[in-house]
């Protein structure tokens, strides 16, 4: 049924609530959006609603706000691939300091902290040793799929990158991505893609050479999945045995705190934002 939710209807929505409600809105895109948010929001000023997609976000807010002249609204939507095609979102919808909340959340304290409660010690020492800092080594791993998923946005291939089977290309043993295997995987996944697999290998090679940044690339969700890899089959205690993708961000989000929110740019101009517009977002 989500897939059939409108930016009208996320805009209606809005509008009805203001027969009795006074305070400020937060659009985001989907529901673990909303999990995270809502532990910084001021609950007795701001309420969030989830526009089930990023373009229901960015619509809906922009009809709220020009055409119904509610000036109480706000979308967050992940910067996905924009920065890497240039894309700059406009006030008042705002973007993800990286490529999604989630490599927000990895890139910071609260990793280490889920390290803290799901990593061996001793198996974390034994691993960076050999392979260097864990959140380097999950970057290396995820960098190349997010490549891909920029190269087939911007030739059109239509590959299909919804699930992928992390296992069957990342190694066990030390986090190393095999890129062939990668490529493998996702091309079986994608029956309408026509591109070969020379033509994607020799289109990943050349966009390599860019050099972008790694949290401009690497997907949140392909992180995530890697580090449950890790925590099950290297590092991990003997309470992550049997931990999921799932699991693993549920805990990053609790780990996530209020001051890490605090220094991100989101935060930032969003405060600075609803300020001059006069209503109130973050606790």
């Amino acid at each position: 049924m989500r897939e059939f939710i409108r930016a009208s209807d996320v805009a209606n929505e809005i509008s009805m609530k203001r027969s009795y409600y006074g305070g400020s809105f937060v659009l985001v895109e989907g529901i673990t959006d909303c999990r995270l948010y809502r532990k910084f929001i001021d609950k007795d000023e701001c309420s969030i609603i989830v526009a089930h997609s990023k373009d229901n976000v960015k619509m809906s807010v922009r009809e709220s706000y020009l055409r119904r002249n509610d000036r109480k609204v706000l979308g967050i939507v992940d910067t996905d691939l924009d920065k890497l095609k240039g894309i700059v979102q406009r006030p008042p919808v705002f973007a993800t300091d990286s490529r999604d909340i989630e490599t927000h959340m990895m890139s910071g304290p609260a990793l280490d902290n889920v390290l803290l409660e799901y990593g061996d010690p001793e198996k974390i020492e034994r691993f960076i040793d050999k392979y260097g800092e864990i959140r380097d080594a999950v970057v290396r791993a995820c960098y190349p799929i997010g490549l891909l998923m920029y190269i087939s946005d911007v030739h059109d291939h239509g590959i299909c990158f919804r699930d992928p089977d992390h296992a069957s290309f990342i190694d066990r043993k030390n986090l190393k991505v095999n890129v062939s295997l990668m490529m493998d995987s996702l091309l079986l996944n994608s029956p309408h893609s026509h591109v070969t697999k020379k033509d994607l290998a020799a289109q990943l090679s050349k966009e390599t050479e860019e050099e972008h940044d790694p949290w401009d690339v690497c997907r949140g969700h392909d992180m995530i999945s890697v580090l449950a890899i890790g925590l099950r089959e290297i590092f991990g205690s003997y309470n992550s045995k049997y931990i999921r993708t799932g699991e693993a961000a549920g805990a990053l989000r609790l780990a996530y705190d209020k001051e890490t929110f605090r220094s991100s740019v989101l935060f930032s101009d969003t405060k600075i934002w609803s300020h001059e517009n006069r209503f109130k977002v973050w606790y």
